[in-house]
């Protein structure tokens, strides 16, 4: 994809050494909230979805999960692989990263014990997203309501998910509430927040989707 990259910064996670990029999201709160809530199985199968830097899906693969991520950001592919290169021989499990959007990067009959996705939420009227070129503003930009993705998400994610798998959103509270409860209902999934935490005038919840048996 001839992605170059220079200046890199990094960070060290449970003995994880992630490289940043500044084209590329940098985790934050949310990311870590999101990690302190899934529950990861060894062998799992795990597609994270808008992988950025990598933490999420090295965090998973590092628990002895199978793990597929993508992204749209050609930037971000080459950083996760760079990132799982780095640290490949500590890590329990496996990792592939696909280029692509939302679930088009699957192969038939593909199915996931376990499906993440922390989406761009921030609420943006679209006058005032200046550059569509930019990936960190398209890394935030949650359309007008903020729900653009993750009602996309709530409304596929069930044809991807295993009989007894679960799948894990960020929602803020500067999105529409209302809202994202009719794509819930609409989904024939079972939610339920579990995690919240709030950021300075912000709260993050993290939801789980089941299959209702």
């Amino acid at each position: 994809m001839g992605v170059i990259f220079i200046n890199q910064k990094s960070f060290n996670f449970n003995n994880i050494e992630i490289k940043l990029h500044p084209n590329v999201y940098d985790p934050a709160e949310d990311s870590f909230q999101i990690i302190e809530s899934i529950k990861i199985n060894n062998n799992d199968k795990v597609f994270e979805i808008g992988t950025g830097c990598g933490l999420i899906a090295l965090f998973c693969t590092n628990l002895g999960s199978n793990v597929i991520c993508s992204d749209i950001n050609p930037y971000s592919v080459k950083l996760v692989k760079q990132n799982y290169e780095d640290n490949k021989s500590k890590l329990k499990g496996s990792l592939e990263v696909r280029y692509g959007d939302f679930f088009s990067v699957l192969k038939k009959n593909e199915k996931f014990d376990v499906i993440i996705f922390n989406p761009p939420y921030l609420p943006i009227i679209e006058k005032d997203f200046l550059s569509k070129q930019d990936w960190i503003d398209i890394a935030t930009n949650g359309g007008i309501d903020g729900l653009k993705l993750i009602k996309r998400y709530i409304l596929n994610v069930s044809k991807y998910l295993e009989k007894n798998g679960h799948a894990y959103f960020i929602f803020s509270s500067l999105c529409d509430r209302d809202k994202l409860n009719i794509y819930l209902n609409k989904s024939g999934l079972k939610s339920r927040i579990v995690s919240s935490g709030k950021f300075d005038d912000e709260k993050i919840d993290v939801y789980s989707l089941s299959k209702i048996e």
